[in-house]
């Protein structure tokens, strides 16, 4: 009884409402406003008119013709104006070629019961909301709307005539989409490019099961309670992994950022040996952080970039100039070369290394020239060859350094550790000669192999060992 009276209310406000629109219409053709206003205006009451609901029935037929008479006194009073008229007969006509457009579009619908009842809106639309179009087109726009709608209820009739079945198969697609929906779901995905492509599949099953037709009433809650868990479980999976994914970017950032902070503080060293290892590193575990976002990736890699470039350029840079100072420094070198000669056997080596040292920098070419010019002076002065080369590996270490030599006895060691595994290589190839093999000049040669490989490692224990003292 409650509901009767607030309906009743309702019915009775819906009615002064409506009244007050029909009010509102009657001046607008008076009040001295432009005529754009007055049209606006007019399509505004209109729209608020079929907004507001139903009325007592004992007044609807009575309001509904009184506001239809204003109507058509406005559009008599707006055909006045040519240009109004001509506005407003091209809107309605776009306004019914929308219609049309919607309703072909319900027309490929499979829930016809769905499509029956969104066209009956359309239907009412088309009959009381829009206003009057050309007459060459009105006809032919009928007849498109028409047959639209035709098609739509007899296509409801069908579905009446065949109901059960229809309902039945309705499910039956429903339940096998909801199948292919916890598959989907249940397969893992670990990256965006996998989640995109699970979204893009899980958002068509959903489509498609939405648009599917109605099923048995009786079936209702059972099945659209699957569904909705169905739902659930996809999107916490979803929120789950981005929030995850979230995390990660933020990580991925972080590492990012101190790669940055690293290659800037490389800047600042003067050791270009030591900073290339460094950011050939830092190249490498650029490369492993992933993912990060594609925005955030891209500046920071720029700035990155720009940093290695830097370095690398510095290099460059570097190489050049030591190979402008070594040939600006070539010539007072060969002169010098040509002054050292075996004659001078007098001359103090000390003096002549720290002499050559005072030439800059120098190619290997001519660093080895002037190191087999002290080995003749040495052998000039009654040293045979493996002495020689000692005292001039003597004579060099004085220039060295502690850094220097520890360099040098870690190449020392990586020279003799081949030389031990040639040798070991050697000694088992003679186990496949016999007595008979003496004179075989392949066996001498082994021999010979092995003792050249013996004093070389000899004279490396040796150099070791000075380098240490």
């Amino acid at each position: 009884m409650k509901t009767d009276k607030n309906r009743n209310i309702n019915l009775k406000k819906n009615l002064d409402e409506k009244k007050k629109l029909i009010e509102s219409l009657k001046k607008l053709i008076v009040l001295d406003n432009k005529m754009s206003e007055k049209y606006l205006e007019f399509k505004t009451i209109q729209e608020s008119w079929f907004k507001i609901g139903p009325v007592p029935r004992t007044n609807d037929g009575i309001i509904w013709n009184n506001f239809q008479h204003h109507v058509k006194n406005f559009y008599d009073y707006l055909h006045l104006n040519r240009k109004f008229k001509e506005i407003d007969i091209e809107y309605n006509l776009r306004e019914k070629e929308s219609l049309i457009k919607q309703a072909s579009e319900l027309t490929k619908i499979e829930d016809k019961q769905k499509a029956y009842k969104y066209f009956e809106r359309l239907n009412k639309k088309w009959k009381y909301e829009i206003g009057p179009i050309k007459k060459e087109n009105d006809k032919d726009l009928d007849k498109k709307f028409s047959e639209i709608g035709e098609h739509i209820h007899s296509n409801k009739k069908e579905f009446d005539k065949n109901k059960d079945s229809i309902l039945k198969d309705n499910l039956k697609k429903k339940e096998g989409l909801l199948i292919e929906m916890e598959k989907l779901i249940s397969h893992k995905s670990n990256t965006t490019k996998e989640w995109q492509k699970k979204i893009k599949e899980f958002e068509d099953i959903k489509r498609i099961l939405e648009t599917t037709g109605p099923i048995p009433s009786n079936k209702k809650n059972e099945f659209w309670k699957k569904y909705k868990e169905k739902i659930k479980n996809y999107y916490f999976l979803k929120n789950l992994f981005y929030k995850n994914l979230k995390k990660l970017y933020k990580e991925n950032i972080c590492k990012q950022e101190e790669l940055i902070t690293k290659a800037k503080n490389l800047k600042e060293n003067s050791d270009l040996e030591k900073s290339k290892k460094e950011i050939i590193n830092l190249q490498k575990n650029w490369k492993n952080i992933n993912p990060v976002p594609y925005k955030i990736n891209e500046k920071n890699w720029q700035q990155f970039k720009t940093l290695c470039n830097y370095f690398f350029n510095k290099m460059d840079e570097d190489k050049l100039n030591k190979i402008k100072e070594t040939q600006k420094n070539l010539e007072s070198q060969i002169k010098f070369l040509k002054k050292i000669t075996v004659k001078n056997s007098d001359l103090n080596t000390d003096d002549l290394f720290k002499q050559w040292a005072d030439l800059g920098l120098k190619s290997r070419e001519i660093e080895l020239k002037f190191e087999e010019t002290i080995l003749e002076i040495f052998k000039s002065n009654g040293l045979n060859i493996e002495d020689s080369k000692i005292k001039l590996f003597e004579t060099k270490i004085q220039t060295m350094d502690d850094n220097e030599k520890n360099k040098k006895i870690i190449i020392l060691n990586k020279e003799q550790e081949l030389l031990k595994k040639e040798m070991s290589t050697l000694e088992n190839n003679l186990s496949f000669f016999n007595e008979k093999s003496k004179e075989n000049k392949l066996l001498n040669k082994v021999y010979s192999d092995i003792e050249k490989n013996k004093k070389r490692i000899d004279r490396i224990n040796l150099q070791k060992k000075i380098l240490k003292t």
